[in-house]
Order: structure tokens, then sequence, then C-alpha cells
């Protein structure tokens, strides 16, 4: 991961290879992307989806050794966060809106089927534990997948790294130079 300072007559967001590097505002601020869709690169007139992503060193992970609760607490204090203004057009609004009810509805639905599927059609426990818990894994799946319309690759003190666009996007964005 390379750090990305703007200096003062570059661009605050550029692209190196298919990854997009946002210089950090101050904290609090949104950092919006231009006006074109990050999926497809049509123009947007909608307002941007503002999301608020965190990131933390894949090193973290190994605190779920300790316990979940000692990885949670940690990942808390050390995450680095930023919000962005994801704009996404009416297409792509639409599918993302369906697969988010979609991560919704099937945790909602495999919690019900816990006490309905025994009592109206006397599935065993066994087959109801495990379709229930089928439907919620589903949804987390499906809601980490779907939620996110792009993903952060790092986050530090000045910049932020994200991946998940299209080509079209990218190509409307300034590469980075190196000196």
């Amino acid at each position: 991961m390379a750090t990305f300072i703007p200096q003062p007559d570059m661009p605050q967001i550029v692209c190196s290879g298919n990854h997009v590097l946002i210089a950090l505002p101050p904290a609090g601020q949104v950092v919006y992307l231009p006006p074109f869709c990050v999926k497809c690169g049509q123009p947007v007139q909608d307002e941007p989806l503002v999301k608020t992503f965190s990131w933390h060193s894949p090193m973290i992970y190994l605190f779920i050794f300790l316990g979940v609760l000692v990885y949670v607490i940690v990942a808390l204090i050390v995450r680095k966060s930023v919000r962005v203004g994801v704009p996404l057009c009416a297409y792509h609004k639409q599918r993302r809106r369906l697969w988010t009810t979609l991560a919704w509805v099937l945790p909602l639905a495999g919690i019900a089927d816990a006490f309905i599927l025994p009592e109206v059609i006397g599935l065993d426990g066994g087959w109801t534990a495990l379709i229930s818990v089928l439907l919620v894994l589903a949804g987390l799946v499906i809601w980490a997948v779907a939620g996110n319309p792009i993903r952060p690759q790092s986050i530090d003190s000045f910049s932020a790294e994200f991946s998940g666009f299209s080509d079209q996007f990218l190509d409307r964005i300034p590469i980075l130079r190196r000196s």
C-alpha cells in the first residue's frame, strides 16, 4: 500500500491500476466521487449514496483467537474510517436496493422459520435449525457483498484506497503520476 498525499496542484482523487486513491478530508467531511456511476460509468444526476467505510489491518483478525469480543474491541479502536459519496445510476441503485432488501428479509425469514416450521409442518428441530442458520448466513453474505458498491483496500491517516470500480468509471479519473 502506498500512501497518497496530493501536492497542491494534484487532484484529490486519482486511479492507480484498478484502484482509486482518495486523499482524506478533515474528519467528518464527505469525499464525493465524480458524478459517474461507479459500476457502469454513466453520468449520474441523483444524489450519491453516502457511506462510511472502515478498514483495519488484516493482522487484527488474529485477535479472534483471543476471543471475538477482544477482536471487536481492538478492531473498533484501531480502525480508520472515511465517508464517501458513491454515485450510482438508477439501474445500479435499484439493483443495490433489491439485494439489500433481500439481505434483510432472509435473516428475518430464518428467525421466523425457527418458530413456524416445527409448528406448522412438524419439521424436525435439527432441520429447522439448519434452514434457519443457512437463511441468516445467506442474508449476511448478501449484505457483505451488495451493501458496499465499492470496497476499501486500505485506509491510513492520509489516504484511502478502494476497488470495485468499472473500467468506464476508472477511465474518467486522473491517473496517479509517480515522480
